[in-house]
């Protein structure tokens, strides 16, 4: 068995944490950021364990896209306060 441990990708991992609230506030930010963080998670897997940042990037982003349909809806007129 090899005793090897990856070690945790800081960057991916910070922006994923990043693109949450970012998602929720400003939603082009949440986009841009939760992307990087797919694209960099997915081009470190084979050096490092880059799984939580992932997954944190995947939830900005989806968070990014429900904001900007909300953001339409209301801007439209179809949801209103």
């Amino acid at each position: 068995m090899d005793n090897k441990k990856k070690e945790t990708y800081t960057t991916g991992l910070v922006l994923g944490i990043i693109s949450i609230p970012c998602g929720l506030l400003i939603a082009i930010s949440g986009w841009i950021l939760g992307i990087i963080g797919i694209v960099l998670n997915s081009q470190k897997k084979e050096e490092f364990n880059t799984k939580t940042g992932f997954v944190l990037s995947i939830i900005g982003l989806v968070l990014s896209v429900i904001n900007s349909i909300f953001g339409i809806l209301f801007n439209l007129g179809y949801l209103s306060f």
